[in-house]
């Protein structure tokens, strides 16, 4: 029944007969009772455990492909080509494990404390007590500064204002109050006579009676959500599973093809016939692939962690690089969550403040009318004497923060940006408060006196309209003038053209006195009207250009929030979105729609304002419907259903809520829209440079198919050796294909649309590249072999082994770039050393003693000069086929 019940429809005396509590608070005894009844005040959160995520790294098509060629290796007797690919998977495996279990550890150190205690009325008593130990029914005392433990009904409200950002979005704090009563389908957002867990008060204090706790408040519903929501594959993930299947295709087309011809062309015995098939089919496997696939991303990994973007599972690593849709929260993302003031209004002059945030940081600079100093000096004095009893600007654990109301702080931080700290300290000393007239919700205003020579000054702040209806001067260029109905009008016009504009207004007003007043009655009257601020929560600096940078390389950027429409726009326009009336969405037109309506429309919004987690959810799952890969940002606990549905998650680290850190597959640990523009960049980089190694191996692989089978077809002696097989592809072939891996970004990256859905690792038109070079590959090799079979077996052999090795030379050339010739690319200064190396451990093996355990013998230096032909032929091929644009994809 509590879980059920619209508590912001019912009056204070309603709820507390239907929770049968009291204003005095519950007994011990009925806490007992309901703690036994409703559990404790606790979350549930799934974790994954160390096990859990090794497992993990098993699950993937291609790897169950290896474990298979295990098997039959072992079968076949090749018991060191087994272990080999054996420890290849483990490698892997750990890799995975490594990089996955490190952002896990990486998260809980990032993690805030829950309120761990909260006051609350108990036996008529003022009581601290564990978070987790309150009850419904229970009485919350909240005051400045708290974190409220529970959903709960506001009972009683002194000027107690909540910041609720982290749960619905809204940037600016929520007024509440006691005594009024809403329809049961008010949205979470507008509930004024409720509080919620996980929320701040940040002015005022009250009382409230806990209606939920646990999983049952607004934040456990949301948590529950994402709990048993089914998590979503990255499209790396997705696309890495379907090139497993057809690699599995291929090699059981190959196993096939070679059975049916060695046994009905050869008329080789059945057994014998299997027994080559299942070899070749063995050969084809690229067994170094997975390791290397997994070095590539656990490295691209790094490379974001150090540019601020923490992976938290190993294939999202790629995820951001495939997205043509970023979703994104406004509050805390996009913006700092911090109230800035961008525009001071005089009667004189309108000026403009740069900067964002708290940081005390920006320039004060006149965009229309007079530029006159002393007005601006007095505004800002007055600002930081006015503002300074109830507020503090303090810089803690790397950033800056305000203690107190976060719109009077917003006026602090502004009085910084044109005093500096030392004028600050001084002008409060010298303007000394002597009596303070706290702000209330009727008056709409606060206001202090201070000491001002041998008089007393006295400022107001608040809605200016009502500073307005009180004033009968206005300041104007030092002098005090008369507030005539044109100035008025005047003002009143520019406090509209801010609202209209997504700014919060703010007046300020004064008085000199000769006296200290008794009763505010005595002094807010008869004032001088000084100035009107537009008070925003900014774009963070470099939004606006990432966003543009989105744009070029084929990424739509929209804006999801829980703010106001007028708000949601104004900050959209900043950033350069499509803010316009018809681009723009609220939740309640979004409530009404059909999907089949929504799906009309969904293509042309930019902006979403006043979205629930359940809209926010909805319209992703709309987007992937459409054919999108969507990318959503976050930071709230209101982001985390959409976070868990998209294609790649990403939370704040900064700001974050646990439950949107939770539910995300990346995180930014500087809380900086700007930062994924540069995971973009790294996503389509992770990305090419895994189709480089696959290109690479899957040639060679096919070419030592072809080498062989072509071979067994003529009626050749043996060609390769088993040994030789496993030599090329474990060692000699993985070092170039490592060292692809790491290839740097080709040029143009981010001025591309973002790959298809449908683009493959592996396509038609690839698969028929692969057959052609690789059998190029095979027929120089089998005629290096034919050449020299007259110089005995075991030199031809050593002819054919070595050919393939040095063939990689022009293979990992022609794989640095599918469309961009070798000589137009970027160094990279991985390849020449692994190819190097590729050639010491070759030669090694020709002129050591352990050539013994291959067969091979030493091959004189003139034979080289006709063996490094193949390399030559090879990477002239492929070069010519780039020049002539014949595309592979």
């Amino acid at each position: 029944m509590l879980v059920s019940t619209p508590w912001h429809s019912h009056t204070v005396e309603e709820v507390l007969t239907k929770l049968n509590s009291r204003l005095g608070g519950l007994s011990s005894k009925e806490v007992e009772e309901r703690l036994r009844t409703y559990g404790r005040n606790e979350l549930v959160a799934k974790k994954k455990s160390p096990l859990e995520l090794l497992l993990k790294q098993f699950t993937n098509f291609l790897i169950g492909i290896l474990l298979v060629a295990t098997l039959i290796s072992f079968i076949l007797g090749e018991v060191i080509d087994a272990t080999a690919i054996l420890i290849i998977v483990m490698i892997m495996a750990i890799m995975g494990f490594i990089q996955e279990y490190r952002a896990e550890r990486t998260l809980e150190a990032l993690k805030k404390l829950a309120a761990p205690t909260c006051k609350v009325l108990r036996d008529g008593e003022e009581k601290v007590i564990d978070a987790s130990e309150v009850v419904p029914g229970d009485i919350l005392l909240l005051s400045e500064g708290d974190r409220v433990a529970a959903d709960a009904r506001v009972i009683e409200s002194i000027n107690m204002d909540t910041d609720e950002a982290s749960l619905t979005g809204e940037s600016t704090p929520v007024a509440k109050l006691a005594d009024i009563t809403l329809p049961p389908d008010t949205i979470v957002g507008d509930r004024k006579n409720m509080v919620f867990m996980g929320t701040y008060v940040v002015r005022g204090k009250g009382k409230a009676v806990v209606t939920a706790t646990g999983m049952n408040t607004e934040f456990g519903k949301i948590t529950k959500m994402v709990v048993e929501a089914e998590e979503e594959k990255t499209p790396l993930e997705v696309e890495l599973d379907e090139f497993g299947k057809r690699i599995g295709a291929i090699i059981l087309g190959i196993c096939g093809i070679v059975f049916v011809m060695t046994l009905f062309v050869e008329h080789t015995d059945v057994l014998d016939a299997l027994m080559l098939a299942v070899a070749l089919g063995v050969a084809a496997v690229p067994e170094g692939l997975p390791a290397i696939a997994t070095a590539v991303l656990a490295v691209g990994a790094r490379r974001m962690a150090a540019k601020n973007a923490l992976v938290r599972k190993l294939a999202a690593v790629e995820g951001l690089g495939a997205c043509n849709v970023i979703c994104s929260d406004k509050t805390g993302t996009i913006t700092k969550a911090e109230m800035t003031v961008k525009v001071i209004k005089m009667v004189n002059g309108t000026y403009e403040v740069s900067g964002s945030g708290f940081e005390p940081k920006g320039e004060i600079k006149v965009v229309n009318g007079n530029d006159n100093k002393d007005d601006v000096k007095f505004l800002l004095e007055s600002l930081a004497v006015h503002t300074s009893p109830d507020v503090k600007l303090v810089f803690d654990g790397g950033q800056w923060k305000v203690l107190g109301s976060p719109t009077e702080g917003a006026a602090l931080v502004l009085a910084y940006k044109g005093l500096g700290e030392e004028n600050i300290k001084s002008v409060i000393e010298k303007y000394r408060v002597v009596k303070t007239f706290p702000f209330d919700r009727f008056r709409k205003r606060k206001t202090t006196v201070h000491e001002y020579g041998s008089k007393y000054l006295a400022i107001s702040s608040g809605a200016p309209e009502m500073l307005l209806d009180i004033s009968s001067k206005v300041r104007n260029n030092g002098n005090e003038e008369v507030l005539g109905i044109e100035v008025r009008k005047k003002i009143i016009d520019e406090i509209t053209e801010l609202a209209s504009s997504g700014y919060r207004t703010f007046g300020i007003a004064y008085k000199l006195i000769d006296s200290i007043p008794e009763a505010v009655e005595d002094v807010e009257r008869e004032l001088t009207f000084a100035s009107v601020l537009g008070i925003i929560d900014p774009p963070r600096e470099g939004v606006k250009e990432a966003v543009d940078v989105c744009r070029r390389a084929g990424i739509k950027v929209v804006m999801v929030t829980g703010d106001h429409k007028l708000t949601a726009m104004a900050v959209g326009k900043m950033i350069g979105l499509d803010a316009s009336e018809e681009n723009v969405l609220e939740g309640r037109q979004l409530e009404t729609m059909s999907d089949e309506e929504f799906a009309k429309i969904v293509d042309k919004i930019g902006v979403y304002a006043r979205v629930t987690p359940e809209h926010k959810a909805r319209i992703v799952k709309m987007l992937k419907n459409k054919g999108y890969r969507v990318a959503m940002t976050g930071d709230g606990v209101n982001d985390a259903p959409a976070l868990k549905m998209a294609d790649i998650g990403v939370a704040m680290g900064i700001k974050g809520t646990e439950v949107a850190k939770e539910a995300s597959q990346l995180v930014l640990l500087d809380d900086n829209f700007v930062t994924i523009v540069e995971a973009v960049k790294e996503g389509r980089v992770i990305f090419e440079n895994l189709k480089k190694p696959i290109n690479y191996l899957l040639t060679c692989n096919l070419g030592e198919v072809a080498t062989v089978f072509g071979a067994e077809l003529l009626g050749l002696p043996p060609i390769l050796r088993p040994i030789h097989l496993l030599w090329i592809n474990v060692t000699t072939d993985a070092l170039p294909a490592i060292a692809l891996g790491f290839e740097p970004a080709e040029p143009g990256i981010l001025e591309k649309p973002p790959r298809s859905a449908k683009e493959r690792f592996i396509t038609k038109r690839k698969l028929i590249y692969y057959i052609v070079m690789g059998t190029i590959l095979g027929i120089m090799v089998i005629l290096l072999f034919t050449s020299t079979l007259s110089r005995g077996l075991r030199f031809a052999q050593t002819v054919a082994f070595t050919t393939l090795v040095l063939s990689e030379f022009g293979r990992a050339l022609a794989s640095r770039s599918e469309q961009i010739n070798v000589w137009r690319l970027p160094g990279n200064k991985w390849l020449l050393p692994a190819l190097l190396t590729s050639l010491i451990l070759q030669l090694l093996v020709i002129y050591t003693p352990i050539s013994v355990a291959f067969s091979a013998v030493p091959l004189p230096l003139e034979m080289f000069m006709y063996m490094a032909v193949v390399p030559l032929i090879i990477v002239l091929v492929d070069e010519i086929r780039k020049i002539f644009k014949i595309r592979i994809t």
